[in-house]
């Protein structure tokens, strides 16, 4: 099924939003750290500061997540890997958010949060195939081995 132009282009926006600010986060919490403690009022204001606290010995997460948040920011804006980038994406957003929710006392306001709207868009380039549309993907095509008969 191929999706309206107008939803495209919507989608098409939507992947370089979170792109830029996927690659702002990493490129921030890597290269600038003080830039991520500026902005830390903003939106991803808990990513931000997960992400900014120094690690611990032995901690391999920090690192992982600030690499990764760069590299899925750089393939969202040019549409290359878009499903596997937001999948990633999604796990490392994850990582982040459910290490703060109290689950001894569960209650609704704690997943009224940007770190759902960000999980929530990215399933939305998921299942859109967002990439092949003004993106890099649309020139990979992988094709399963053919089963012979």
């Amino acid at each position: 099924m191929k999706l309206p132009h107008t939803l495209r282009v919507l989608i098409f926006f939507l992947r370089i939003a979170l792109g830029l600010n996927f690659f702002y986060l990493g490129f921030s919490a890597l290269f600038d750290p003080a830039m991520g403690l500026a902005v830390r009022t903003h939106s991803f204001g808990d990513l931000y500061s997960w992400l900014v606290t120094r690690p611990l010995p032995g901690d391999w997460v920090h690192p992982f997540a600030q690499w990764a948040f760069l590299v899925i920011g750089i393939c969202l804006m040019i549409g290359l890997l878009t499903r596997l980038s937001s999948i990633v994406g999604i796990v490392v957003v994850l990582l982040s958010f459910l290490p703060s929710v109290s689950y001894t006392a569960l209650n609704i306001s704690q997943f009224i949060s940007d770190e759902i709207i960000v999980v929530i868009c990215l399933l939305i380039i998921v299942v859109s195939g967002a990439g092949s549309y003004l993106g890099l993907d649309a020139f990979i095509h992988i094709h399963p081995p053919k089963r012979e008969k």
